[in-house]
């Protein structure tokens, strides 16, 4: 498996563990590599070329504890692979 080849596995898993268990958020790309996980006024970027999130100091607590959460699975996921 080439690294383009791991590294769009790893978005798509991703993309499955967020409609599967923070089905809140709408998946929104920018098309220049960004992600944005979007509930109301809360936003979430996912980086994809480095597969980190990064959410904004003003978003309600609850967000940003599923921000921590996404995160361990995202790393679980990238785990998987030899990047």
């Amino acid at each position: 498996m080439t690294k383009k080849e791991m590294h769009r596995e790893i978005r798509t898993r991703f993309y499955e563990v967020i409609n599967e268990k923070f089905p809140q958020y709408e998946i929104d790309s920018d098309g220049f590599g960004r992600v944005q996980l979007v509930e109301g006024n809360d936003i979430i970027e996912y980086h994809m070329s480095r597969h980190t999130l990064c959410g904004y100091s003003d978003n309600s607590e609850q967000t940003k504890e599923n921000e921590a959460k996404m995160e361990v699975l995202l790393n679980e996921i990238v785990g998987q692979y030899e990047i």
